[in-house]
């Protein structure tokens, strides 16, 4: 959680003096006294304010376990849907003779809360095929209740703690330590994917097939516990069974045992659903701080004085502007889990908030600009946006613009001088830079 109070905004104003039509002295070495630049700065104050925002859109490979009770900002519970993918034209062994086992391996390299805290995982089945056609199908405030029957039995519920002892396999990959839960689903299930196998090899034919005809999902949920939210990478369904092959007698009479994964991929939907308590609302009246709590909840938005830079400056060229939110602790500075500070922030105005992650968008230093928290004495708490001059360039003209043909432009458009907030996570690759909600 991360707390702003009022800042300042700086505003470096050049101002230019042109030359005439006939443009003497081109490709001479020599500039005329009176054509010299002037510059001068100024300073504005611009107001912020916290704003709920109760869905975001995550289509991520992360997923959220959890629930977990703060004393600031309250009750927070995650829980999510996931499709699993098979590679195309899929098969099992032909001699392939029965299940013997059937487990779900919910892998993560990160938590938070109490590492002991008891949790209870109830995992469903989903009776409808989620429509990725629809963005909003993406979205937090998802409705998982249309997609599976909350009066029918679980497949499974186990008790888990995050860190404690029903870790059974904690390993490393490279630098990063992987916690493993195992999940034991019935046998049932296992041997209903080995009969739709059986029925018709298409059903495996590819992702799409395999959703529809064989496993459209699980939605995987918090069924009691309080404590703890665990960010899960890795989703992995493991079918075991046995199958014969030929023997030292060159007869196929020899029985082994293989088994077949398939994983919650990027390619296929996996989408979270968060809830958070009313308290949030009382935090978002709070008129002495404005507030940042992720993923989902709450945002900061600032309103640019873009009327008095324009009044003030209208003949002027905007040379540079930056801006610098401060940032204050939370007031539970006793708390036994404090949320941590994002090291990203993304600024991004407000009438994009929901378009730039839907379209997966990176900052283009013209309408939306990240930066990190400052790593200097005097900037630790600090996070400063260099030079947002074509932001205000780019509205003011857009606003211009859009009085020519509408009177009420402004009216119509009372977001067009707002930016939001956002923390991100994000990451770099060798061909690529993503940008991901804040865990």
């Amino acid at each position: 959680m991360i707390r702003f109070k009022f800042l300042s905004i700086l505003f470096v104003m050049a101002l230019l003096y042109s030359c005439d039509d006939t443009t003497p002295g081109i490709g001479t070495s020599t500039i005329p006294e009176e054509d010299h630049i002037l510059s001068d700065t100024a300073s504005y104050e611009i107001t912020t304010k916290s704003i709920l925002v109760d869905s975001v859109y995550a289509r991520t490979r992360t997923a959220y376990l959890g629930r977990y009770t703060d004393p600031v900002f309250g009750e927070f519970n995650a829980d999510f849907m996931a499709q699993f993918t098979c590679t195309d034209n899929f098969e099992f062994p032909e001699t392939m003779q029965n299940v013997n086992k059937l487990d779900l391996f919910v892998q993560y390299t990160g938590f938070y809360g109490d590492s002991l805290a008891a949790m209870k995982m109830q995992i469903d089945t989903l009776n409808r095929v989620i429509p990725e056609e629809a963005k909003s199908n993406f979205y937090t405030s998802i409705d998982p209740s249309k997609y599976y029957n909350k009066n029918a039995s679980p497949i499974a519920s186990v008790t888990y703690s995050a860190g404690g002892a029903s870790v059974d396999t904690i390993f490393t990959s490279g630098t990063t330590k992987v916690y493993n839960q195992t999940v034991k689903l019935p046998l049932s299930l296992g041997k209903f994917m080995q009969d739709k196998y059986k029925e018709n090899k298409n059903n495996y034919k590819d992702a799409s097939q395999f959703i529809k005809n064989v496993l459209k999902g699980f939605y995987i949920h918090c069924a009691s516990g309080d404590g703890s939210v665990i960010y899960i990478d890795n989703l992995v369904l493991q079918i075991s069974f046995n199958y014969l092959i030929e023997s030292s007698t060159g007869k196929v009479d020899s029985l082994v045992t293989g088994i077949s994964r398939f994983a919650a991929t990027k390619e296929v939907i996996q989408v979270n659903h968060f809830q958070n308590s009313s308290t949030l609302k009382d935090l978002a009246n709070d008129n002495n701080s404005t507030y940042i709590k992720t993923p989902a909840g709450i945002v900061t938005e600032a309103i640019l004085p873009m009327d008095k830079i324009e009044l003030s400056h209208s003949k002027d060229t905007l040379n540079s502007a930056s801006v610098s939110f401060t940032k204050y602790n939370s007031d539970d500075l006793n708390a036994k889990y404090p949320m941590g500070t994002p090291q990203y922030l993304l600024m991004i105005r407000k009438s994009d908030l929901y378009s730039f992650f839907e379209n997966s968008k990176l900052p283009d230093s013209k309408t939306s600009f990240l930066t990190t928290l400052g790593t200097t004495a005097a900037t630790k708490n600090q996070y400063t946006y260099s030079n947002i001059a074509r932001l205000i360039t780019h509205c003011l003209a857009e606003k211009k613009a859009g009085l020519k043909s509408n009177p009420n432009w402004v009216n119509d458009n009372p977001d067009w001088n707002k930016v939001v907030l956002v923390p991100v996570n994000v990451e770099y690759d060798s061909s690529s830079t993503n940008l991901q909600l804040l865990k």
